[in-house]
């Protein structure tokens, strides 16, 4: 579980005290304020293209963003964005844009399969199919977001997780 904290909170360049509280209060997890300086370090130093990406993206003055699909955020002329914003914008931009594209590949790709894409919510979709074609509609769902994914990440596959269960409430 720490590693998802610090996965999530320091790619948004989230600061030692920050990701303390963040990890206590989003995922119940505690370190003291020492080991999360300590965290912080570790990370960046194993990660040094993330560093290098979070001082290119401070350092430059930017009143827009693209996301890797060219998709452009602007902030109002006189506001400079936070560098939460820049990057969070890259980021969550870009899974935005992979979905989207996702689901047009989708909306061809269930054709005839009896399956119906019920809803969108962030990262996960959640398709219901008749039980006989359970099996092949996931690997349909993932193939398609993993070539969605492939078109704008070129050189980093997109893991993705198929879950069949009853109800949207039986996924763990």
């Amino acid at each position: 579980m720490i590693a998802k904290v610090l996965n999530i909170g320091l790619i948004y360049s989230m600061g030692a005290r920050s990701l303390r509280r963040y990890a206590n209060y989003i995922y119940g997890v505690q370190f003291t304020l020492e080991e999360a300086v300590e965290f912080r370090r570790r990370f960046f130093a194993a990660y040094s293209g993330v560093r290098a990406f979070h001082r290119r993206m401070s350092t430059s003055p930017l009143a827009s963003v693209r996301t890797l699909s060219e998709r452009i955020r602007s902030w109002p002329e006189g506001r400079e964005p936070k560098l939460t914003e820049l990057l969070n914008t890259r980021v969550q931009g870009t899974a935005a844009d992979i979905m989207k594209h996702a689901l047009a590949l989708l909306h061809v790709a269930l054709k005839g399969t009896g399956a119906k894409l019920l809803c969108c919510v962030h990262d996960e979709l959640l398709v219901e199919a008749p039980r006989a074609q359970a099996e092949e509609v996931a690997e349909i769902v993932e193939s398609t977001m993993k070539e969605a994914g492939s078109r704008f990440l070129r050189h980093v596959p997109l893991e993705v997780e198929v879950i069949l269960t009853q109800n949207w409430a039986g996924k763990k």
